[in-house]
């Protein structure tokens, strides 16, 4: 650093050098040198010379950011390999590669007439298993009307009961006052003890008739099971022959088919299978880039950024960062990040290449000139200026480049004028005639 630091004191110590011998030769000549006033944008060279004619600029405050351009990998935002189900033969192909279907939609029918019968014998066990079920309703229905009707002999019985206790009662109280004979209140003593025996038997039906009803709500309950199982089983069935119609996932486009009428295709959970039929949706698309890691901290979602596809000459598309990896591969020290871009016309297919092109960093009112003015020498970067009526060969430290324009971080003022046409001609003292420089 010291050794570039004493390069360009020399340099300027040269170019005063010159200028001061320019200014003594002019002096002695006749001529009179009319002299600029300085920060103009124009000088008068001495007489008798020729000042090299340049363009210069002013350095500007501007926005700028530096982009980062890398390769991307368009892929559709979705994609479906289709398989069957089913084992069977294909009987219908509907659709072709690059037609455009709709969710939902019946790309192909595979023929399993043997699905058919198990679906009328399911239906048949299911019918069985209703009428069992509806016979195992009825038997509550007896159970319970069984048990009411215990209940109604039990109210009568105790009723019955009742009454032979109060009327033998009474008979022994007329027996005791030998109102009544010894065979009368004898005969009430047994009526109630038949009241008695038919009470205990009232209860006893009621106990036989609750066991009734729960058995009968036991056997109904396997019956609904079994109504069930039988349900279960003729929808497995429909379910196994709505997959014999191979159907899009999504709206999207074809983009493989693999199959024929006729041939025979094995179901997706078997050893050996080939899928029938890619589908790609690509009204949006996918677009992924590795991110290098000294820009990753950069990275941000919502991100608005340019596409450029190589298939595509000219046509840019802007898309989003959407998400990122946050996390680098460590074989090649790069992110992964996915960009979401709107494909409404269907333009970008997949496994087209792009370049894409990311804002990195913004600076507002940032001091830069062209980057056609920027020299360098070794790891050095300077600019001409012009002081007075010559060029002075000026240091500059540097931070974004967007390609047209640099932004200037030391070394020039916002009043400086910057050599941009003409500097190939200059060195340090050279005599110049500084001509404004349009940018428009």
């Amino acid at each position: 650093m010291v050794c570039n630091h004493i390069r360009w004191v020399a340099l300027g110590a040269a170019a005063f050098v010159a200028v001061g011998g320019y200014w003594l030769a002019g002096s002695l000549r006749p001529a009179k040198a009319a002299e600029g006033q300085s920060g103009t944008l124009t000088s008068q060279p001495a007489a008798g010379s020729s000042p090299q004619a340049v363009e210069v600029v002013k350095p500007q405050r501007l926005s700028m950011s530096r982009t980062l351009d890398v390769p991307a990998t368009i892929e559709a935002y979705e994609q479906a390999d289709l398989y069957a189900k089913a084992s069977g033969y294909v009987a219908e192909v509907r659709v072709d590669i690059g037609e455009r279907v709709h969710s939902g939609q019946v790309l192909a029918v595979l023929a399993v007439p043997e699905m058919g019968n198990e679906l009328a014998e399911a239906k048949s066990q299911e019918a069985a298993r209703r009428a069992s079920l509806e016979a195992a309703d009825a038997g509550v229905v007896q159970a319970r009307k069984m048990l009411d009707l215990a209940h109604s002999q039990l109210v009568r019985a105790k009723a019955e009961l009742t009454l032979k206790e109060v009327t033998a009662r009474r008979r022994e109280e007329l027996f005791a006052g030998k109102a009544i004979t010894e065979q009368e209140i004898d005969e009430s003593r047994n009526q109630r003890e038949i009241a008695k025996a038919d009470f205990g038997i009232a209860q006893a039906r009621i106990a036989a008739a609750e066991a009734d009803v729960k058995s009968a709500e036991a056997s109904r309950a396997v019956a609904a099971a079994q109504v069930d199982v039988a349900r279960a089983q003729v929808e497995k069935i429909e379910t196994l022959i709505k997959y014999t119609q191979i159907v899009a996932p999504f709206d999207g486009v074809v983009t493989r088919r693999l199959v024929d009428r006729g041939a025979l295709v094995q179901s997706g959970t078997a050893t050996r299978t080939t899928p029938m039929f890619t589908v790609h949706r690509l009204d949006q698309v996918r677009i992924f880039i590795e991110v290098p890691e000294s820009d990753v901290a950069h990275v941000r979602p919502g991100v608005v950024v340019k596409v450029r596809p190589y298939g595509l000459t000219g046509q840019v598309f802007e898309g989003t960062v959407a998400r990122a990896a946050t996390a680098l591969n460590p074989n090649t020290r790069t992110m992964r990040t996915e960009i979401d871009v709107s494909n409404p016309d269907g333009r970008l297919l997949h496994g087209m290449y792009a370049q894409v092109t990311m804002p990195i960093e913004r600076r507002e009112s940032a001091l830069s000139i062209p980057a056609a003015a920027l020299l360098t020498e070794g790891s050095e970067q300077y600019v001409y200026t012009v002081r007075g009526r010559y060029a002075v060969p000026t240091p500059i430290e540097t931070g974004l480049d967007d390609g047209l324009r640099v932004e200037i971080t030391d070394g020039l003022s916002d009043d400086d004028l910057v050599v941009v046409t003409g500097k190939g001609l200059l060195s340090p003292g050279t005599p110049v005639r500084a001509v404004p420089k349009s940018e428009s």
